[in-house]
């Protein structure tokens, strides 16, 4: 009987010799995937206003090399710079006035440093508000938009980076965050 004994208790320690460190290998390794995914959240966890930001940037993206037609307000024959906007925002829930000057007078006014992907910025030529774009990304050193212009059509432009855009800017507009 004590050899009986002796042997369950080898054989009791052999297994939880092998068994409690795979046991905590694997606590470890689902502890390490649980924090990833708060690092990297899924486009689920984006609020309501980043889901409309992203979904604006979609819709213009598609959008760019569409040509350029004054008071034009479709992709089929052209758009000029607010028939772009006003049709891009209304693809996402949001009816604009219909040319840059009313555009200008809505939403929320936002410093240009503080702008972020589907904000409006304004410029002003002779002292008046004539050219609407739409944000697509700002790091601080560039700002990129996407526009209509009246020599390339609808196309992404570098403002702050631009001789004859950065003269222009006057500011910018936050017409999704209520």
């Amino acid at each position: 009987m004590k050899a009986v004994i002796s042997n369950f208790s080898t054989i009791k320690t052999h297994i939880l010799g092998k068994t409690l460190p795979a046991f905590f290998l694997f606590a470890i390794f689902f502890s390490c995937t649980t924090i990833k995914r708060y690092e990297n959240p899924n486009k689920s966890d984006y609020s309501a206003t980043e889901k409309i930001r992203i979904s604006i940037t979609k819709t213009s993206n598609k959008l760019n090399g569409t040509k350029y037609k004054y008071g034009g307000t479709s992709p089929k024959t052209g758009f000029d710079c607010s028939g772009f906007t006003k049709y891009v925002f209304a693809k996402n829930g949001y009816n604009l006035p219909r040319t840059s000057e009313k555009q200008a007078k809505i939403g929320k006014r936002i410093k240009v440093k503080n702008t972020k992907p589907g904000d409006l910025i304004f410029f002003k030529k002779h002292g008046r508000i004539n050219h609407v774009g739409i944000v697509i990304k700002n790091n601080g050193n560039s700002l990129i938009i996407i526009h209509s212009t009246t020599s390339k059509g609808v196309k992404k432009d570098d403002v702050l980076n631009s001789k004859y855009w950065k003269k222009r800017i006057t500011f910018a507009k936050d017409i999704i965050t209520r």
